[in-house]
């Protein structure tokens, strides 16, 4: 292990001194331009997904008899709004201590409540993280007005006056928060997709120079193929690491002179030091995962021509597994959101949506060891077949976990 450990660093030193060391390394880290405009657009349609899947949910303190007017004027008027979700609507029963039962239904982190309504339709109250011009006062306004007409034509009376709803505004609530959390956590998946789309890539043309230039013999007659593969995929981490580290520089120094809006983002359920963190440990991950495969891969090619006729089916991949961990955020202890925690190549990108929205750090540890292993796995197997389909040595797949064929 140890003469592995050394000889990978001997190669990854290599790679890294080459690559920082060159001229086209100052257009690599121009190239920010473009993921910045890619991710703008990914992000913004991500955004746009979240506050759709993270409907507002407002909950109405009433009798049985109450709430069946309200949500019968509910009913009627949700065909007129379309695109537009109505607000869903959760009846609670009336309390002794009606304050506290408001803050008790606002705060609860299970139910994700925006709004509390109180009153009923004859002196109706709503109280929540909302606003006075937006759009689910304008839309609770919109079911009372109705609920209200229709007890009036009840009692044979062919007019209302306007209803007037008091607003009790609360700086924030569970439902606010947990739809804020949800746009950062598909901030944050989108960012790290579209930089280990960019940069792990290139691994798949990492070996064909020194195939066809005859190198990796040499370097296989010399160091193990696995000691290869680690310090390769070492080295354009490294690479992949000072490139990020600059742009953020880049990016929170901008911020810092351009903008002030800079504590209006929601911080993440686990606080920004810890998401922070997490970020860089699940990029790193990521790329580790896919470089890993794409060195596995890459390694079987032999020009260029067929790394480019790989690039397409593998960038195809990426897209549905970043769509797979699209679906999974949100629903973390549902099928998808277990089966995409679990499958290695999108767990970097469902585990850093939850980051976002839940403060558990434990099932992070988990997910972390989870996808070493895969790393370690991936490049064994790569390895491995390099070594029986290339180099024309080797047991296989099976003798790169020292299984041997009995008999």
């Amino acid at each position: 292990m140890r003469e592995l450990l050394k000889s990978a660093l001997v190669i990854g030193r290599r790679d890294f001194v080459a690559t920082v060391y060159s001229r086209s390394f100052i257009l690599f880290l121009l190239a920010p331009v473009l993921i910045i405009a890619i991710s703008g657009g990914f992000g913004a349609l991500s955004a746009n997904m979240a506050q759709q899947e993270s409907r507002p949910t407002v909950a109405v303190i009433a009798s049985p008899a109450e709430f069946a007017e309200i949500r019968a004027a509910y009913d009627r008027m949700e065909p007129a709004f379309g695109a537009y979700d109505l607000p869903e609507l959760r009846r609670d029963d009336p309390a002794r201590l009606a304050p506290a039962q408001v803050k008790r239904l606002l705060t609860a982190p299970d139910k994700r409540i925006l709004a509390v309504l109180t009153g009923g339709v004859d002196r109706p109250k709503l109280t929540g993280a909302i606003d006075e011009h937006g759009q689910v006062l304008r839309q609770m306004r919109a079911v009372i007005q109705d609920a209200r007409q229709q007890r009036a034509l009840a009692h044979a009376r062919t007019s209302v006056p306007p209803v007037s709803i008091e607003m009790v505004k609360v700086e924030e609530s569970t439902g606010s928060l947990a739809t804020a959390r949800s746009i950062t956590a598909r901030l944050g998946q989108t960012l790290l997709f579209m930089f280990t789309l960019f940069l792990a890539t290139m691994l798949l043309s990492n070996l064909v120079e020194e195939k066809s230039g005859k190198i990796i013999e040499v370097l296989a007659a010399a160091l193990p193929i696995d000691a290869i593969f680690f310090g390769k995929l070492g080295a354009m981490l490294c690479v992949s690491l000072v490139g990020v580290g600059v742009w953020t520089l880049t990016a929170v120094i901008g911020v810092n002179i351009w903008s002030h809006s800079v504590g209006a983002v929601p911080e993440p359920a686990v606080g920004w030091p810890v998401f922070v963190f997490l970020v860089f440990a699940y990029f790193a991950t990521n790329y580790l995962l896919l470089g890993a495969l794409f060195l596995g891969i890459g390694s079987q090619a032999s020009t260029v021509r067929e790394v480019q006729t790989l690039s397409m089916p593998v960038t195809m991949a990426q897209l549905l597994i970043f769509l797979f961990a699209s679906i999974a955020a949100g629903r973390f202890n549902g099928p998808f959101g277990i089966a995409a925690a679990i499958f290695p190549f999108s767990s970097p990108l469902t585990m850093i949506a939850r980051a976002a929205q839940t403060p558990e750090l434990w099932p992070h540890l988990a997910a972390l060891l989870w996808q070493l292993l895969w790393v370690w796995l991936t490049v064994r197997l790569g390895a491995a077949f390099f070594r029986r389909n290339v180099l024309k040595s080797g047991g296989g797949p099976a003798a790169a976990f020292g299984w041997r064929r009995r008999g």
